[in-house]
């Protein structure tokens, strides 16, 4: 497969489209009434420009073409120092809007290349992508610890490899390691269950989608499992029947739905394959009548925007031969993609529950403070970020937070602990399964 991952260098004429206006600094809503709030979390933390959404970024990526940056410690700590959550993106309406994650990461991507990234607290997932497929340095056999209650209770989960299904249900790393977070998995095969749903999952042999490799610049270890799991998905379509891809994970769902059409066969190997996020599904079964709720929920929650289900599936309109304004300008977004509206929907259709809205929602949505490398990198940083978003939740007078991303629910669950707050952070799978009985 040929891959069109671009180079730093290729994207230069984009870095210089950026004017340092700073507008990428605040999230702005021009009302009325006008208002504003913080949304670079690096900038709530570190304050100066060169860590301040994509104006500082921006610079260092100048600096590094002119050669006049070397890759010290520091600096490539500073580049690392970005949950490359798309905030400063949302705001610039300049023509290099639609490029500003793929200039952070290009930056990362050199910094690799150079032999100077990542840093050195991250190296240890790049050891485990090539060790064990996944970056929790995870032996193969306990990616389906999670399976084990449903073998207890006689209920076991297909393994798609022996048996045919239509439905994949790609798990995700985090889901299948991360301890707290295996109750995302746990929920989602168990309503699958309720509603009968042929389904399976690849068990022990599920890798990594290669996101995490991908956020830190690691493009050959990203290729090396997206090509795995291209050929994979293929070959269950055609011997397994398999039609839809279905995963619970904000990362993994971003990942094949965007970084894997940077390969030139996306589209003839996932022909006739649907790629799906679980939220986007129950939601097209609830609406089809399949999918009922027979019990209350009497709980007054929020909910919490991933980055990777929001502003991350954005879709940019740019004049590419000048035929509307000129070449290269930016003419606007699609959101169609975003999950914004459908996890809301489906919460205030729960029985019960009483939804309330924080300040900074859907494009403009905070973020957990988890993505791009930073948990791993700066953990007590990733935990403190987290802290905040729960006492934006707090302050909505909500008593439990709701989101549809294991990062989001591990991290924020960590924020919760440093803020001593009884609030928690539940994947709107886990309330859609505890409303749930056996629709058969």
């Amino acid at each position: 497969m040929n891959w069109d991952i671009p180079s730093l260098e290729e994207l230069e004429d984009i870095v210089w489209k950026c004017t340092a206006c700073g507008n990428c600094k605040v999230a702005y809503k021009f009302g009325p009434p006008p208002s504003f709030g913080e949304i670079c979390p690096a900038g709530v933390e570190f304050g100066f420009d060169g860590n301040m959404a994509s104006k500082g970024k921006i610079a260092f990526a100048r600096g590094i073409l002119d050669g006049e940056l070397e890759w010290t410690e520091e600096f490539v700590e500073a580049i690392y120092k970005c949950t490359v959550c798309a905030g400063c993106q949302n705001q610039c309406e300049l023509d290099h809007k639609p490029f500003i994650p793929e200039i952070i990461e290009a930056m990362r991507r050199k910094a690799v290349k150079d032999g100077a990234g990542p840093m050195p607290t991250q190296k240890v997932i790049a050891q485990s992508m090539r060790s064990f497929n996944n970056p929790y340095q995870g032996p193969r056999r306990v990616r389906t610890e999670w399976t084990r209650p449903f073998k207890k209770v006689k209920k076991p989960i297909k393994n798609i490899m022996k048996e045919p299904a239509p439905i994949l249900f790609y798990v995700g790393c985090t889901g299948a390691y991360n301890a707290p977070a295996r109750v995302i998995p746990t929920a989602t095969a168990s309503v699958f269950q309720k509603m009968g749903l042929d389904f399976g999952i690849l068990g022990e042999n599920e890798i990594c989608c290669g996101s995490t490799a991908m956020r830190l610049g690691d493009a050959d270890e990203f290729i090396r499992v997206a090509e795995q799991n291209l050929e994979s998905f293929k070959k269950l379509h055609e011997e397994q029947g398999v039609n839809t891809i279905v995963t619970s994970c904000a990362g993994c769902y971003r990942a094949i739905k965007k970084d894997y059409k940077l390969s030139d066969e996306y589209e003839s190997v996932l022909n006739g394959i649907e790629v799906i996020h679980t939220t986007d599904l129950l939601y097209r079964y609830f609406k089809e009548g399949k999918l009922n709720f027979t019990k209350e929920l009497p709980w007054k929650v929020t909910y919490h925007d991933p980055c990777h289900t929001g502003r991350h599936l954005n879709d940019f309109n740019i004049d590419k031969d000048g035929s509307v304004q000129w070449k290269g300008s930016y003419l606007g977004k699609e959101e169609a993609q975003c999950l914004y509206d459908v996890p809301r929907e489906m919460l205030k259709a729960i029985p019960g529950i009483q939804f309330t809205e924080m300040e900074r929602i859907r494009d403009n949505s905070y973020c957990c403070g988890g993505g791009g490398g930073v948990m791993t990198g700066f953990g007590d940083w990733a935990a403190k970020n987290a802290g905040y978003r729960i006492q934006e939740g707090m302050m909505t007078g909500a008593e439990k937070m709701v989101s549809i991303c294991p990062f989001c629910h591990y991290n924020l669950n960590e924020g919760a602990k440093r803020v001593n707050s009884d609030m928690r952070l539940y994947d709107l799978v886990e309330l859609l399964d505890m409303v749930t009985e056996d629709q058969g």
